[in-house]
């Protein structure tokens, strides 16, 4: 896997996970383009209440021929 472009953790409430990490990942589109694969993860915060949300960023890797001719 190729490293990351981007990652990004956000400690909030969850309420405001999804609309955070969603307007989050409009922006790293809007700079870093189609040829990447976006992945959000939430967990479980340390603090009561809050939740961990995550995105990562990565270049999409290019298609591997499987097929060989012979």
């Amino acid at each position: 896997m190729p490293a990351p472009l981007l990652q990004a953790r956000i400690i909030t409430t969850p309420d405001h996970a999804q609309a955070l990490i969603a307007e989050l990942t409009r922006h790293a589109r809007q700079l870093l383009g189609d040829n990447t694969t976006y992945r959000t993860q939430t967990r479980h915060a340390d603090r009561t209440g809050y939740v961990r949300v995550y995105l990562t960023a990565t270049r999409k890797e290019a298609p591997t021929d499987d097929h060989h001719d012979g």
